[in-house]
């Protein structure tokens, strides 16, 4: 007989549309506890993370009961994570073991003393143990990959084991990677096999599946094979029923045997994130190793040695994410003796748009704006005022400024532009704009789709290749800088909107991401740099200051080389769709009534106008997105040795 395991973690993001809520619940959440609850025998360990139970709580308030009676019953154990489901290595300590202490406590309402962790993305690093055991957790679900890489072999892997940090101590239950590739995609009898397979005599010997609730309806294909097909009621049957296999808890196991021994883990998450985190260049290489050891049949002998990429990796892959990530550890230590701003700050410690991988994540703009929001509703209890210092631990001082209305950062080193310019009456940040980028899998082979096994079952979304359909490659461009608020282009004044906004024209100038020397003022700074244009001396110089609506700046720019000097604005137009277009006026409004709301941009004299929306490419768990980050809008003017002009960002409410 062999124990067998068998947990999900259901988990819905902060800033998700309440369709995607309503979605899951109906394709997998609902069924599958309802299902459960028809198998008396059955058990399964749940983790439901903080954002989902609170829609549940609004809107499905009689799925929390259920979960309550499944409990009372002894069919469900509830593991808990960081209420909102933050990757615990990439917060404070102490938001760590508050974020765990609210969905334990989440858990004692529905009946449920939680004793164990699901870690979110299954991100470890050590010192995670010292916090874990001061927030009462007695176990961590990790994957069986982390103990690879540790240098165990896969025949060890079938008992939980201890680490130890500073005299700390945990226990730590391996996942099995079979398992999650055959639950749910793969008939019944398949699972069936591979367990039967275990049983050698060891009483104390457990497999452990422990994976995403959504793959039971949510993911391609599944709601039909799940449910509709009845794999669901045909593998609660089997297992709960099967004299060879004996179903335990975690809690249940812990209570009859010991762990196996001692481990240390090295940092790690599971093996398919090891190459989402690596630099795009460097993942491509990646994959193309890979595919060369299986081709030469050595992965499965020396992938243990086959490490990419860390989790945190993705901050230096996306300076977006990693900006957005440094704020709220700015704000977290700013407000910790602030109850009410703290809920705000753990709010924004939801993993999902700080990365990605097969989901969009960090691409998702309206996940993003939801950190925001609470990134600046934490801020605004206290008042950090204007300073200079290295804000994101790049190694470069960025420059805050501060008044009643709106939080500006500027980046001086950085072409002297402004990357976040945040309103505290909206909660938004106007510049959440990210750059369009080349990843390594917008190179897809010919033969992209593997043959699902013998035909058998449903395939999962990492077994999906996915063409690139040929309207989004006719549209997609690369950027060759970070999006900003007051970029300063010069370009040759032949240059077509197509060219510019498909980044096949040439920048004349070096300002774009060039240093400027700053002077700061009360409520503003003054920018400038002496730089080149066409090889020629030119000088920008620009005075920026807050207003009770905005901003205003005021420009001089100096150059005899022919040029158009443009001014480029990204704004985080989320939900209005726009296309390219080119027109002149003094004056023109933006209007994005579920984003950043509406805005009008004035100068002292007509200019040409170019406005483009920003769309990047990423894939999904359905395919292709294809989506607008935001909108550039670049006022255009001729240099004729010297060009003085006035620029107004307004705010209208």
């Amino acid at each position: 007989m062999v124990n067998f395991i068998f947990g999900i973690h259901n988990h819905q993001p902060l800033g998700n549309f309440g369709w995607v809520f309503e979605s899951a619940y109906d394709r997998s959440y609902s069924p599958f506890m309802e299902t459960l609850e028809e198998y008396p025998n059955m058990k399964v360990a749940a983790h439901y993370s903080g954002p989902l139970l609170e829609w549940l709580s609004d809107n499905r308030p009689e799925h929390i009961d259920l979960l309550r009676s499944l409990v009372k019953k002894g069919q469900l154990e509830i593991v808990v994570a960081g209420f909102y489901e933050p990757v615990l290595a990439a917060i404070p300590k102490e938001d760590r073991i508050e974020q765990i202490n609210m969905l334990k406590d989440f858990a004692k309402k529905i009946g449920y003393e939680a004793k164990g962790v699901w870690l979110t993305e299954r991100v470890w690093q050590p010192e995670l143990v010292k916090s874990l055991r001061a927030a009462g957790i007695e176990y961590v679900i990790v994957d069986d990959y982390h103990f690879m890489s540790a240098g165990l072999a896969k025949e060890e892997l079938y008992w939980p084991y201890y680490t130890e940090d500073g005299g700390e101590v945990i226990a730590v239950f391996p996942i099995d990677e079979k398992l999650r590739y055959l639950i749910p995609f793969r008939p019944v009898e398949k699972t069936l096999e591979y367990l039967h397979s275990l049983d050698d005599g060891d009483e104390s010997k457990v497999a452990v599946f422990h994976d995403d609730g959504e793959k039971f309806g949510v993911w391609p294909g599944t709601y039909e094979w799940v449910y509709e097909k009845g794999w669901l009621r045909e593998f609660f049957d089997r297992v709960s029923s099967d004299e060879r296999i004996n179903l335990m808890l975690y809690s249940e196991y812990l209570s009859k045997f010991k762990p196996r021994g001692l481990v240390y883990l090295p940092i790690a998450s599971y093996f398919e994130m090891s190459e989402w985190s690596l630099p795009a260049k460097q993942a491509k290489l990646f994959v193309e190793f890979i595919e060369e050891l299986k081709r030469e049949n050595k992965f499965e002998k020396y992938r243990v040695f086959v490490r990419g990429g860390i989790w945190k990796n993705f901050f230096f892959k996306y300076p977006e994410s990693n900006y957005m990530h440094k704020r709220m550890l700015m704000v977290s230590k700013a407000v910790r003796d602030n109850p009410e701003a703290r809920q705000f700050v753990l709010k924004a410690q939801c993993n999902d748009a700080y990365w990605h991988g097969v989901f969009g994540g960090v691409y998702l703009p309206h996940l993003r704006r939801a950190l925001w929001e609470n990134i600046i509703r934490a801020n605004s209890f206290v008042s950090t005022g204007n300073f200079v210092r290295d804000i994101d631990f790049d190694g470069r001082d960025e420059v805050f400024i501060e008044d009643e209305n709106f939080y500006a950062v500027f980046k001086p080193v950085y072409g002297g532009a402004l990357f976040e310019f945040s309103s505290k009456r909206k909660a938004v940040n106007y510049n959440d704009v990210i750059a369009r980028r080349w990843e390594h899998y917008h190179e897809v082979p010919e033969a992209a789709t593997p043959e699902e096994d013998d035909g058998e079952g449903v395939a999962s979304i990492h077994e999906l290749g996915k063409q690139i359909p040929e309207e989004i490659r006719r549209e997609l461009a690369y950027d060759s800088h970070l999006r900003a608020i007051l970029q300063d282009h010069f370009i040759e004044p032949e240059t077509t909107l197509d060219e510019y906004r498909l980044n096949r024209y040439l920048e004349l100038g070096d300002f774009i991401s060039g240093a400027y020397d700053f002077s700061l003022f009360e409520n503003g700074l003054t920018l400038e740099r002496d730089g080149t244009v066409s090889g020629k001396p030119a000088k920008v110089e620009k005075t920026f200051h807050l207003t009770d609506d905005g901003f205003v700046v005021d420009y001089t720019v100096r150059s005899d080389a022919k040029a158009l000097f443009g001014v480029e604005l990204n704004l985080a137009v989320h939900s209005v769709m726009e296309e390219p277009a080119e027109f002149e006026a003094e004056s023109f409004e933006v209007d994005d009534p579920y984003g950043i709301g509406k805005v009008r941009i004035e100068l002292d004299k007509k200019a040409r106008v170019w406005k483009y929306p920003i769309k990047t490419l990423s894939q999904s768990e359905s395919g292709w997105d294809f989506i607008q980050q935001g909108v550039s809008y670049t006022v255009l003017f001729p240099v004729d040795g010297e060009l003085r002009f006035r620029l107004r960002f307004k705010e209208l409410l």
